[in-house]
């Protein structure tokens, strides 16, 4: 696609630091790593931040929620937090903390260990926060190795509730209700963030279901809890403050395979379109951007590349 060349083209051109060009080779060019790439990251400030503040066990504390009484205070402040920040680096489960973090995880998720964190009472005293805890921490194992053993049944124990809620050819609400409070699926299993990233990247759906499934979530007024509150159809362009909210769910859309479905007619010719004008025209960049690939981000060229290559790694799962 010539429209991905020139993009690609002009962040070569743009962007020298290890993470930016780790990414593009890795992602972007499908190029096979070099030692001398992997040890540029491994000096970078992004790296050392991520590496700096992990915990002897593997984690970075807490795994959901902050600890606010904590005697040291860190960037990361749950281990969530600092393997999203991995995910954006394209870091993977062939990088030592990664690694280290994911076999922390797999206890959770066996039930060998259980999170630090503070158990969110609700309305049945903590017994349904307990019971998703193996589940978002399997989540967050897919979004690195789907075909991590220890999260398959799980993930195949919430898509049983998925296929019996969408039996009828739509989202049947009650259903699904029905199961979760029976405690045969945990409520943040399905529609919200934790089931995307549970069922992303994964052939754990026949095409039917997952264009069910896609098309509820891609029109659903509320949007994607935890991500956004409005639906991924509904474009923004780059002067809108909501403009990154919408990406962001567009990123977590991509791993599926009918993803390039449902973004062909209208949301990738517009996404092209905000890239070039990223590219070609003096546009502001909303203040609340804050994901950085280059280390010098506060300038404001590189600010705009790193917007760019944010775009592309969308694009190329197009």
């Amino acid at each position: 696609m010539k429209d991905l060349q020139n993009i690609i083209g002009y962040l070569f051109e743009n962007m020298s630091d290890p993470f930016p060009r780790y990414i593009l080779k890795k992602e972007i060019l499908k190029e096979t790593l070099t030692t001398a790439d992997v040890n540029a990251i491994h000096m970078s400030k992004w790296y050392k931040q991520l590496a700096d503040e992990q915990w002897d066990d593997g984690s970075w504390g807490r795994f959901h929620s902050q600890d606010s009484k904590a005697a040291i205070k860190q960037k990361f402040v749950t281990t969530e937090n600092a393997l999203g920040r991995a995910r954006q680096l394209s870091l993977s489960t062939d990088d030592p903390i990664i690694a280290k973090c994911l076999r922390k995880l797999e206890r959770y998720v066996r039930g060998d260990e259980t999170w630090t964190d503070n158990i969110e009472k609700h309305k049945d005293g903590g017994k349904g926060h307990l019971f998703c805890r193996p589940y978002m921490s399997a989540a967050v194992i897919n979004t690195f190795n789907p075909e991590n053993p220890f999260i398959k049944p799980l993930r195949d124990n919430a898509l049983e509730s998925l296929e019996k809620a969408f039996e009828n050819g739509f989202f049947d609400e009650k259903v699904w209700e029905q199961d979760v409070r029976e405690y045969r699926v945990p409520s943040i299993a399905g529609m919200g963030m934790y089931g995307i990233m549970l069922f992303q990247n994964t052939n754990c759906m026949e095409d039917k279901l997952q264009k069910q499934y896609l098309d509820y979530i891609w029109n659903g007024k509320n949007g994607i809890y935890y991500v956004s509150s409005m639906p991924p159809a509904d474009k923004r362009c780059l002067e809108d403050r909501r403009f990154f909210e919408w990406l962001s769910s567009l990123e977590l859309l991509s791993g599926f395979s009918l993803f390039p479905e449902f973004m062909k007619d209208d949301a990738l010719p517009h996404l092209l379109h905000e890239t070039y004008r990223l590219i070609n025209d003096d546009v502001i960049i909303p203040a609340s951007y804050n994901i950085r690939y280059t280390e010098s981000w506060r300038d404001k060229n590189n600010r705009k590349s790193d917007v760019i290559l944010r775009l592309l790694r969308v694009l190329v799962k197009c």
